[in-house]
């Protein structure tokens, strides 16, 4: 059951009243409202689910706000800081608290404040969230913002990957030698070097057996002296 600390008042009075309190130039973001509409005097949350819902919302904007952003060299006191990080409170609010009847949740009235009954909640806050921004004149802040985001997110993929992909080339190296090391012998076709040819005239080393002619006509050499020798 939604609980919330504002009891009949409605919530577009309870924004005007931040407003005029804090002396804010623009209505204050929809994280710090739902904080104003459900806490109760000691400050604690009323409902459990607006608690995880704002808590969730500015722990992802000031990670987002970290380490290399726009905001990050002596600006947050700034005017366009402050619409900055308004911004993208209520971007992520509207994005992190849509509800299965496409309302925002814990906003209250607020939401409805300059909505259309032919366009959904959630797409007519955020249009409405980027004409202010354009009228803020902070539209090149807010992208460097985005950038800075995508870079550091598709920096901290690249890490993550980083040990399975060396595992993964490890895997195919493994794979090549193994199957490399289970080829047969057999198959492999060793250096065999080609006989030197022999000098002209050079004769042929003693265990070479002589040609066949040579052998033949030997003999009937032997034969032929024989027969003049009475042999």
């Amino acid at each position: 059951m939604h609980k919330h600390g504002a009891g009949p008042r409605c919530f577009l009075n309870i924004e005007y009243n931040m407003m005029v309190d804090e002396g804010l130039d623009e209505p204050p973001s929809y994280t710090a409202l739902a904080r104003k509409t459900h806490t109760g005097k000691d400050g604690s949350f009323l409902d459990e689910r607006t608690e995880e819902l704002v808590l969730e919302v500015e722990e992802a904007v000031e990670e987002m706000l970290q380490d290399g952003s726009p905001l990050g060299d002596g600006q947050t006191d700034s005017t366009a800081a402050s619409n900055v990080k308004r911004y993208l409170l209520n971007q992520e609010y509207i994005k992190r608290g849509k509800t299965k009847k496409g309302t925002i949740y814990g906003l209250g009235s607020v939401q409805y404040k300059n909505s259309s009954a032919s366009v959904l909640i959630h797409v007519s806050l955020k249009r409405n969230l980027d004409v202010d921004m354009r009228m803020s004149g902070f539209e090149t802040t807010i992208s460097e913002v985005k950038e800075d985001i995508a870079g550091r997110s598709m920096l901290s993929r690249l890490k993550s990957r980083g040990m399975s992909a060396s595992q993964a080339t490890l895997n195919i190296i493994l794979q090549t030698v193994q199957s490399q090391a289970s080829t047969p012998a057999s198959t492999a076709q060793p250096f065999q070097p080609q006989p030197q040819s022999q000098p002209q005239g050079q004769p042929q080393a003693p265990s070479t057996p002589p040609p066949q002619h040579l052998s033949t006509n030997t003999h009937s050499d032997l034969d032929r002296w024989c027969q003049e020798l009475g042999m």
